[in-house]
């Protein structure tokens, strides 16, 4: 197969002052036609690059270091950062970075024939509360699940579901410094992906002998056991009507117990009631929603949730994320990572309710939920060191 090269890339380095001589601003321009995912130097560090121009920062002391880009449509050829041309505070290095991809099939790129972008990589990590601050910062002690259930195959979706998993998972990446190997990634997660996300989370910790931390991200339906009131996360392969194809809440906090952590925090932006985003139930024949039974984390495990009671966990339309999500974003962004389970969870719980009531007319009234064997958690980090 023959294949056509083209310039799509220039580069643009620079040293970003002396008040910040330890990092580097790197600057893509051009012209893409696609989503790329971009894995830059040897730490795994993955963003996703939706438009350009597009702007990130390196520390200096990775320097030299490789730019490596993948799609499902294109071949790419990395890019090579060198070290010298940012010895000096202000030094502007431009690179023409020619034939930074084949195109194949005989076949140039127009915006008639440009590939369309997805539902999973159509998220703009560039802008807004999506603009994950980068900080430098490593945890290589930290783990992560992030679950992102928008696409249900048998109930209605989810708006927004799939944004609100890759942005978290963005901010993991370039503001926490957690590792393509320390992120367990699940869009539209089964039954079967959810048990294999506790499996694998539990050998590691087994292997670690319990000294790490967890983040455990949801976005996605919950429901409740018509009969008992426990609460379930919903796979995208159940209707919810059936909670023995669900996850349940009792069941997820006994096994993060098992694997005796340092820490472990769960947020849920989800309800527990039978709604869904825009207020109307999953399960029509319901009719009402329903008040279910609260769920207590045990041992070293916090939980930030959605909503109280039988309220809606709701979307928040303009800014394409889960009402709950989106002030989560909104406040590491702000701190710039530096957020402690007081602030956060203070921040979610005066802004969600606020905005609640202004855009949807009802309550939703985000909770925390913190075991009494936790003393002094309002100081804890988001991720514990």
């Amino acid at each position: 197969m023959e294949r056509f090269f083209a310039t799509v890339f220039t580069m643009l380095i620079c040293i970003l002052s002396d008040a910040s001589p330890k990092l580097v601003k790197v600057k893509l321009t051009g012209t893409i036609h696609e989503d790329i995912e971009m894995t830059v130097g040897n730490k795994g560090r993955i963003e996703i690059i939706s438009a350009l121009p597009y702007e990130f920062r390196i520390a200096k002391d990775e320097l030299p270091l490789n730019i490596t880009f993948k799609s499902e449509n294109y071949d790419y050829v990395p890019i090579s950062i060198p070290r010298k041309p940012v010895d000096e505070i202000g030094h502007v290095y431009l690179i023409k970075a020619k034939d930074h991809v084949a195109y194949q099939d005989n076949q140039m790129p127009t915006k008639e024939n440009a590939p369309k972008q997805t539902s999973v990589k159509g998220i703009d990590m560039t802008h807004g509360v999506n603009a994950a601050p980068y900080t430098g910062d490593e945890n290589p002690n930290t783990f992560a699940i992030v679950i992102a259930n928008e696409e249900y195959e048998m109930a209605t979706n989810v708006e927004m579901a799939t944004n609100d998993g890759l942005a978290v998972k963005n901010y993991l990446t370039k503001t926490y410094g957690l590792t393509d190997k320390q992120i367990f990634y699940y869009p539209n997660a089964t039954f079967g992906k959810i048990n294999k996300a506790i499996r694998d989370l539990t050998n590691i910790a087994k292997v670690y002998d319990g000294k790490i931390n967890l983040i455990f991200y949801y976005a996605g339906h919950g429901i409740p056991d018509n009969a008992t009131k426990d609460a379930y996360l919903m796979p995208t392969d159940a209707d919810g009507s059936d909670p023995a194809v669900c996850y349940s809440l009792k069941k997820l906090y006994k096994e993060i117990d098992d694997m005796h952590l340092n820490q472990a925090v769960v947020l849920l932006d989800a309800c527990f009631s039978g709604a869904q985003r825009d207020g109307d139930m999953i399960i029509a024949a319901r009719g009402v929603a329903i008040k279910p039974k609260e769920e207590k984390p045990r041992g070293n495990t916090i939980v930030i949730s959605a909503t109280s009671d039988e309220e809606t966990a709701f979307s928040y339309k303009e800014e394409k994320h889960g009402l709950f999500t989106y002030f989560l974003l909104k406040h590491m962004q702000e701190k710039k990572g530096k957020v402690t389970m007081e602030s956060l969870s203070n921040y979610i719980i005066d802004n969600v309710s606020k905005q609640s009531v202004l855009l949807n007319g009802k309550k939703q009234t985000p909770t925390i939920s913190v075991p009494s064997t936790i003393s002094s958690w309002e100081k804890l980090k988001l991720v514990g060191k």
